[in-house]
C-alpha cells in the first residue's frame, strides 16, 4: 500500500512538473523597444539594429524562444508591456521607482543623463541640482527625467516644461523658450544631429540619480519558468556577450 501510495505521489508530482513546463508560452514572444541609436536602431520594416538589439537577439535564439521585436514610441511601449504579461521592453534603466513593476531579465548598456545648456548662453551656470532650480528645464513626458524632477519639487507653475518629446525640448532651447533640456546624453546627441544643431549645446551637469544600467525587462505578471529560463540563459550566455565592450564600441562609434 505504502509503495502504491509512493508512486502515485511521484506520478503526481511528475505531472505538476509538466504542468508547469507547459505554461510557458509557445506563442511568439513580442518584444518592445524605442528607435536610440546606437542601442536600438530601427532600419526599416522589419528591420531592427544596434549593440542592444544584438543582446536581447542573441539571448532569445539562445533559448530558442520564438520572438518579434517591436520599434514604437516610448510611451506605447511601456503602456503595451505595463499592460500585456510575457511582453519584454528593452532598454530600460533600473530605477528605484521601477524596481517592483518589473521583472529584471539581463543587463545591457549603460547610460548617463545630464542636463543641456546653449554654448552661447555664458549667464547659465550650473554646479548642482540646486542651481538648475534658477532656470526653467524642458523634459520628455513619460521619461524617468520628468518623474525625477517633479520628486524633486520642479513644478510646470515655475520651472519645468513637460513635452512630448526630446525634439521639442531640444526645438525650445535653441530657440531659448527654455534654459535647459534634461535628457540621457545620447538622445540629446541624437536630436542634435537631427536637427543639424551638433556642437551648439553644451552639458552642465551629469544627474547621478536616473545615470544607471539599462536593461531587458518583462511585465511583472509574465509566466514565472519563461522569466527563470531567459534568466539562467543569459547567465550561461554572459561571458561570451562581452557586454560592457560592445557597449562602449557602439557609443565610441556612433
Amino acid at each position: 500500500m505504502h509503495q502504491y501510495l509512493g508512486r502515485l505521489l511521484l506520478c503526481s508530482l511528475s505531472l505538476l512538473s509538466t504542468i508547469s513546463l507547459a505554461s510557458v508560452p509557445h506563442s511568439k514572444i513580442h518584444v518592445y523597444t524605442e528607435d536610440f541609436p546606437p542601442y536600438q536602431e530601427f532600419m526599416g520594416p522589419g528591420k531592427i539594429g544596434g549593440v542592444a538589439t544584438e543582446l536581447v537577439k542573441a539571448l532569445f535564439e539562445h533559448s530558442n524562444i520564438d520572438y518579434k521585436i517591436h520599434v514604437l514610441p516610448w510611451f506605447r511601449t511601456s503602456h503595451i508591456v505595463n499592460n500585456t504579461p510575457n511582453t519584454f521592453i528593452y532598454s530600460l534603466a533600473r530605477t528605484q521607482e521601477r524596481e517592483e513593476h518589473y521583472r529584471w531579465i539581463a543587463p545591457l548598456c549603460e547610460v548617463n543623463v545630464s542636463f543641456y545648456k546653449l554654448k552661447a548662453r555664458k549667464d547659465i551656470i550650473i554646479h548642482d541640482i540646486e542651481d538648475v532650480r534658477q532656470y526653467i528645464v524642458a523634459v520628455a513626458s513619460g521619461q524617468p527625467t520628468e518623474q525625477h524632477l517633479v520628486e524633486l519639487g520642479f513644478s510646470q507653475d515655475d520651472n519645468l516644461v513637460i513635452l512630448a518629446s526630446h525634439q521639442q525640448g531640444a526645438q525650445m532651447l535653441n530657440k531659448a523658450r527654455v534654459d535647459l533640456l534634461y535628457g540621457a546624453d545620447l538622445f540629446v546627441k541624437n536630436v542634435q544631429q537631427s536637427l543639424g544643431r551638433a556642437g551648439e549645446w553644451e552639458k552642465v551637469y551629469v544627474s547621478p540619480h536616473l545615470s544607471k544600467r539599462m536593461y531587458l525587462a518583462a511585465n511583472i505578471n509574465s509566466d514565472e519558468a519563461l522569466v527563470s529560463k531567459l534568466r539562467h540563459n543569459f547567465n550561461a550566455l554572459n561571458s561570451q556577450l562581452n557586454t560592457s565592450v560592445r557597449c562602449e564600441q557602439a557609443v565610441r562609434d556612433h
